[in-house]
């Protein structure tokens, strides 16, 4: 069966190097995209409902907005090494696995507080999965193929992300605020037959240790950057932010000093030297957290000032999902491999 195309289509094969029943790998690996993405962006539709229900204060809704990226950007690099050297079909089956639960214990929650635990555990899940694909796309497909499929599924992911509040929206008109977490469950069981059944095992995997010291470092070096800059702005909270600042410089100093002495490093900081690189990571950082911001601050700007109902609040970034779709295409052949533009 075809993969993507340099259209984004399924008509015909973009290369000649690609795995055996092309068309159904690639399906799978953008149906476990679909369960981390949707689960990213549910949340903040539903929150008012959640403050309302839980008596929740801003900095918890801040913390259950932003838990599941936290779980997801803390472990990401570590879990993609370990997928990297002990299989990543295994990772990607157990990240798929795991997002059940996640879901079900967010969806069910008996306090906003172990709300913000079921998120977090909900982002490892994802940061379990979804390195994985990508790693996948560059190891079962090589040449300009490879390439052309990592940026339409970056900006297919986007899109996806951005519809999450649309489809939360809606079950918000008759369901209760849980009922957003549970989006992703029927697709979660479908990704994870298609991954069993569909995706290669063991394609290009590495012999080599994985630096566990470094990827713990990695872990402490996000999550408590992260939770400073959250609770940075909270009143009463500056000796808390300060701590949690001072943990993350503290971490970051400890891995850079720890990547130059390991024989296997977590990480090539010769990658973080090139000014490529920075424009690249600059450039996402700025375009993705714009995106999540504004939709963190105008989901409860329009329930709670404007009056919107969840539906319409969810309807009011479909231009957004509109636009990432169609861009992502032209985002392909506009960028080549090496260029700044070719990797997120």
């Amino acid at each position: 069966m075809a993969a993507l195309n340099g259209a984004g289509s399924l008509d015909e094969p973009i290369s000649a190097a690609q795995p055996a029943r092309a068309g159904l790998v690639l399906i799978s690996l953008i149906a476990v995209a679909a369960v981390a993405n949707l689960n990213l962006s549910v949340a903040n539709v539903a929150l008012p409902s959640i403050g309302r229900t839980f008596d929740s204060s801003q900095t918890t809704l801040d913390l259950i907005a932003v838990g599941y990226s936290l779980g997801l950007a803390a472990s990401v690099l570590y879990l993609g090494a370990l997928g990297d050297r002990y299989g990543r079909k295994l990772m990607l089956i157990l990240g798929m696995a795991l997002s059940v639960p996640a879901c079900l214990l967010a969806a069910y929650a008996p306090s906003d507080i172990v709300l913000f635990a079921a998120r977090v555990l909900g982002g490892i899940s994802a940061g379990m999965a979804y390195p994985t694909t990508l790693a996948l796309i560059a190891a079962l497909w090589s040449g300009p193929g490879a390439h052309e499929l990592d940026c339409a599924l970056v900006g297919y992911r986007r899109g996806i992300a951005a519809l999450g509040p649309l489809v939360a929206g809606a079950l918000l008109e008759k369901f209760w605020w849980g009922s957003v977490f549970l989006i992703t469950l029927p697709l979660a069981g479908i990704a994870l037959l298609l991954a069993l059944i569909f995706v290669p095992s063991h394609v290009n995997e590495t012999t080599d240790p994985v630096d566990n010291l470094g990827g713990v470092l990695s872990v402490v070096l996000v999550g408590t950057l992260i939770l400073a800059i959250n609770f940075a702005p909270v009143p009463n909270k500056g000796t808390l932010a300060l701590g949690l600042a001072a943990i993350a410089v503290a971490a970051a100093i400890a891995l850079v000093i720890r990547q130059r002495r390991a024989r296997n490093p977590l990480y090539d900081l010769h990658v973080a030297g090139r000014r490529v690189f920075w424009v690249a990571a600059c450039a996402g950082i700025i375009v993705f957290g714009s995106l999540m911001g504004s939709a963190f601050v105008s989901h409860q700007y329009l329930q709670n000032v404007n009056g919107y109902s969840t539906l319409e609040a969810g309807a009011a970034f479909l231009p957004a999902v509109i636009f990432m779709i169609l861009v992502a295409p032209a985002r392909q052949s506009s960028s080549r491999p090496g260029e700044p533009g070719s990797h997120s």
